[in-house]
């Protein structure tokens, strides 16, 4: 029976060889991984055992810093969760975001296009309007328009919530391969923490006049932070990763 060190410093064990020769093949851990036989107090890494060396060939290639790992919630085996392996390139994460945000103003099409049509009319025959006219006419087309709109945005939240929910995705992030997660331990971060937290949260912020814009563009900035977590991300514990 052996026990390992996993990348996140805990101690797994005791298993067996023939666990340790599976997350072998899975690359869950590598040869570096260090290890230690029950009935001995000396760490060595896994290439130091000879049941473990002969399977080099079996093993992909090692970088020369070993994958950090932490443990899968429903198993003490160790998983590859390595920043290098998991930190999606922030290219990525945009267009993602810009799906997200193109399902937002599909939406709202109800009400722009009878403001843009209604609008553009009036810059036709001349007609100008003072900055309370523009407020009120733009508040009486959206008290029409807004049951029509409803609907579509119901769709959209119910969809995108399951998606969060349950895979820790949304439309843009499910297309562009990137996941949810909690923060440090990678595992899955659930309904309250990328609904309620990550999501919830930061959007009715940005509702407030001013206010919201702010944290907006706050948030979006934090993108490039080292870890690249957003501010919404900081509320809810919360990290994209690749999934």
């Amino acid at each position: 029976m052996y026990t390992i060190v996993g990348g996140d410093g805990k101690e797994y064990g005791p298993i067996t060889a023939a666990h340790i020769r599976e997350w072998l093949l899975d690359g869950r851990v590598n040869l570096q991984t260090r290890a230690k036989l029950d009935r001995e107090n000396v760490w060595k890494t896994l290439g130091n055992f000879a049941e473990f060396a002969r399977q080099t060939a079996a093993v992909p290639s090692v970088p020369s810093a070993p994958p950090v790992a932490t443990a899968r919630p429903a198993s003490s085996a160790p998983v590859d969760v390595s920043p290098a392996a998991t930190d999606p390139s922030r290219w990525l994460r945009l267009p993602a975001a810009m799906v997200d945000g193109f399902l937002k103003v599909l939406c709202y099409l109800p009400i722009t296009i009878p403001l843009v049509r209604i609008a553009m009319a009036e810059a036709l025959r001349g007609e100008q309007h003072t900055f309370a006219e523009i407020s009120q006419l733009t508040t009486q087309i959206v008290d029409e328009n807004l049951m029509q709109a409803l609907p579509f945005f119901a769709v959209l939240v119910l969809g995108q919530f399951y998606l969060l929910a349950w895979r820790g995705q949304s439309v843009g992030k499910l297309l562009f391969g990137l996941r949810i997660v909690r923060f440090p331990d990678h595992t899955p971060a659930g309904f309250v923490r990328t609904c309620l937290l990550r999501g919830t949260i930061p959007f009715l912020l940005e509702q407030i006049p001013v206010l919201g814009l702010i944290v907006w563009v706050v948030d979006s900035c934090f993108i490039f932070r080292p870890d690249q977590r957003c501010l919404h991300d900081l509320i809810a514990g919360t990290k994209v990763v690749k999934a």
